[in-house]
């Protein structure tokens, strides 16, 4: 029997059977030409990423070609296969403010790679902006956008004149045009212990909307539960961040927890702001969120496992984030950054791998904010594409001419279903993709029937479909080998679910494990999820595809990448080497040992085998600052440490603080030490004088009454700039590094000691000083 004529036998038979036991088979089983595309290794910081798919390169900061600043990013995948990011309210470039140009009412850049950005628009203008809540100096801040039913939802902080909003606009493309609503979601409480800023949407898997925003003031950061068409508060905010300076929130479901990251201290300062990311974990939406070691972020000393934080590189102020997900199902983190070099004029945006480890989200695998050439996102498909071609060359139908194409203004050209009754109309791509790989493709079903991806395609009776089916309202997945379901599994969509509206179907196949998934737009919102062991004919290479049953379906972004294999290792932590006794003291004695001299009046005394300090009535913001005591460090790399008590009750205070420091002079100094801000207890890397610690001061790990404290110096390889990083330790065993700061290479060598300062009420109580070696 001639080959192909078997072949098409085979199929038919395959239809037959499959219908009479009920499945829903693809049609038509032709050859593909398998061509996978390898994942490359690559090396970042002396950290291995261990096979990221790469496409290229990029260097921070992205958009220069078209603006200086693009500050508190919001990223979003449009519907038309691109990402799109908007930005606070800004002067985007020095020529236009030079020239007195209008502000950009959040500006608009969309890309197709995540690397090549162009400038689209704005969402307002003089034209459309709100004039419900006309604030003295009013601003339009920290966008963040959704998509929703079909819709965008952009929701916004209107501030100024200390007092803050959220509002909400509308488009039915990223583009635009957008609509304001008319009024506030979240409304601004005179005198109220919360500045409503930095808002963003989460979208739980029963459809419940929660919008979280952040705060100046004490009251700390928040959630809300909103109306169901998410235009309006419902009931009381619950706090979820302990503060007076948790902004920027950004909330992602993953493997059964709800991850809150958020920004500290530190936002706008231009070459000195820190602001550092952290991250917290919950079993429910609204909290209580905890750090890795289990501390609440609401407790008095709040919790916070660090995402980003300053690396000593030439970028500062890398917060305020979103995340995207790239074609082979990366993360990427979006934040803004400014340079301690460069004259930027404003906060452009910057972008790096985000890495989950040990279940805990870290960039670059603890490496952090990158200032050099790193492996681009993929930002395009191995196989497949958007239809933007205006056409399905590149495919093959299942019956012939069973899907053509439409168009619309969100999606542009998407490919639909002919009408073919119950029988299942099969596209899918003329290639196959990689053996490990991550599939997607938007779904909705217009009319009758339902829609579904197609992975695992060996032949017509063997593959798995991923369904939106309106009739059993659920993510379905049929896994089918010779023509026989062999696995069919349910995961119930919520009550509402737009199956009318787009929505995003993926996954993600290593070896024989997938993981199903639905969301409105890979934003980090899964609506449903589900995981199987897939049988071994369906391993192996691929075409992708897309399959409507009843005629209703639609399909739009269908591709395949190489799935990235996951960075599993975080940098190494730095070690301590040998103890090197002569540089430090253990306080075991009557007098002070040896090499102790004092930047003023000698103060605090020994007592009881550790050092006595009562915190002095005076800072390093003026010319008589307050009493530091100092000693010689060693040459090259060392780390110094101490055991610091430190009991700051509860209740609001002062900034009261003592620990570490490094000490050229008051200006050019950093210091590590546990503080009081407000009714909070933080731990902080202090930068330079200011006596408060916004803006010049980073927030390290969770702190406590009894805490360990290290620096470590190295120099700069280029700028031969001394870098401190700083580390905290609630045991004196497990060490939270955090963030490393220059002082200057072309002065005098930095000193190190203790200080003891901030205002009167408190006493320090230090055990020893201890300086190791490398």
């Amino acid at each position: 029997m001639h080959t192909r004529l078997r072949r098409l036998l085979l199929a038919v038979f395959a239809v037959f059977a499959l219908v009479a036991t009920g499945t829903t088979p693809l049609v038509a089983a032709q050859a593909v030409d398998a061509q996978g595309v390898d994942a490359q290794g690559v090396e970042a910081q002396g950290v291995e990423a261990q096979g990221v798919n790469t496409q290229g390169t990029f260097t921070n900061p992205l958009m220069s070609n078209f603006a200086d600043a693009f500050s508190d990013p919001g990223v979003i995948r449009g519907k038309d296969g691109y990402w799109y990011a908007f930005a606070t309210a800004t002067v985007m470039t020095h020529e236009n403010q030079d020239a007195g140009g209008p502000p950009y009412y959040m500006p608009i850049g969309r890309t197709a790679d995540l690397v090549n950005w162009e400038y689209v628009g704005t969402v307002f203008s003089e034209e459309n902006h709100p004039t419900w809540k006309p604030f003295p100096g009013t601003g339009y801040w920290a966008p963040d956008v959704r998509y929703v039913d079909g819709r965008y939802y952009l929701y916004y902080s209107l501030a100024g004149g200390g007092n803050a909003a959220i509002g909400l606009a509308t488009a039915p493309t990223p583009a635009g045009p957008w609509t304001d609503s008319g009024g506030p979601v979240v409304d601004f409480v005179p005198d109220g212990e919360i500045m409503e800023i930095d808002p963003a949407l989460f979208v739980d898997t029963d459809g419940t909307k929660y919008l979280y925003y952040g705060s100046f003031r004490r009251g700390g950061m928040h959630v809300v539960r909103l109306s169901a068409d998410g235009t309006r508060a419902v009931g009381e905010s619950t706090q979820v961040v302990a503060g007076d300076r948790g902004e920027a929130p950004w909330v992602v479901k993953r493997d059964g927890y709800y991850y809150l990251f958020y920004s500290a201290y530190g936002c706008c300062a231009v070459d000195t702001g820190g602001y550092p990311v952290f991250a917290g974990r919950s079993m429910s939406p609204t909290g209580p969120f905890v750090d890795a070691e289990g501390v609440s972020l609401t407790a008095t000393a709040p919790g916070r496992t660090i995402v980003n934080s300053p690396n000593g590189n030439s970028l500062v102020g890398t917060g305020h984030n979103a995340v995207a997900v790239d074609r082979s199902g990366q993360d990427w983190y979006f934040s803004n950054a400014n340079s301690r070099f460069d004259a930027w004029g404003g906060r452009p945006t910057v972008m790096d791998r985000l890495d989950w480890i040990a279940g805990w989200p870290t960039v670059r695998a603890g490496a952090w904010t990158s200032d050099t050439p790193q492996p681009a996102p993929a930002g395009t498909w191995d196989v497949g594409g958007t239809f933007a071609d205006g056409s399905l060359r590149g495919w093959r139908q299942s019956p012939e001419e069973a899907w053509r194409l439409d168009e619309d203004a969100d999606s542009g050209a998407f490919a639909s279903a002919r009408s073919r009754g119950p029988q299942p109309v099969l596209l899918r791509s003329k290639e196959a993709g990689a053996a490990d790989y991550r599939a997607e493709a938007d779904l909705r079903v217009r009319g009758d029937g339902a829609v579904g991806l197609v992975v695992g395609y060996q032949n017509a009776g063997t593959h798995a479909t991923a369904w939106l089916d309106p009739d059993r309202r659920a993510l379905v997945v049929d896994v089918v080998v010779d023509g026989e379901t062999v696995q069919a599994a349910t995961r119930p969509l919520h009550d509402g679910f737009a199956f009318d509206a787009w929505h995003a179907v993926t996954a993600e196949v290593r070896g024989t494990q997938a993981t199903f998934e639905v969301s409105a737009a890979m934003e980090g919102s899964p609506l449903a999820r589900l995981h199987l062991d897939l049988p071994d004919e369906l391993a192996g290479q691929a075409p992708v595809g897309v399959v409507s049953r009843g005629g209703g379906g639609q399909a739009d972004n269908v591709g395949t990448t190489t799935l990235y294999e996951p960075v599993t290792e975080k940098v190494p932590a730095p070690e301590v080497g040998t103890p090197l006794p002569e540089y430090g003291d253990e306080f075991d004695g009557t007098t002070l040992g040896q090499g102790w001299t004092w930047e003023g009046a000698p103060s605090g005394d020994l007592a009881d085998g550790a050092y006595v300090w009562d915190t002095q009535d005076a800072d390093f913001s003026q010319d008589d600052h307050a009493s530091v005591l100092l000693r010689e460090a060693p040459e090259g790399t060392y780390t110094v440490e101490t055991k610091l008590t430190l009991p700051l009750g509860t209740g609001p205070r002062g900034y009261e603080r003592a620990g570490l420091v490094a000490w050229i002079d008051r200006v050019d100094s950093v210091h590590v030490a546990p503080t009081s801000t407000g009714a909070t207890r933080q731990a902080f890397l202090w930068v330079g004088p200011d006596a408060s610690p916004w803006p010049d001061a980073v927030q390290l790990g969770p702190s406590a009454d009894t805490l360990w404290l290290r620096l470590r110096h190295t120099t700069h390889p280029g700028t031969g700039e001394h870098l401190f990083q700083a580390a905290t330790s609630r045991d004196g065993t497990h060490w939270n590094w955090g963030a490393i700061w220059p002082l200057p290479g072309d002065a005098a060598p930095p000193r190190i000691g203790l200080v003891s300062m901030g205002g009167e009420g408190a006493t320090a109580r230090f055990d020893y000083v201890r300086v190791y070696g490398p």
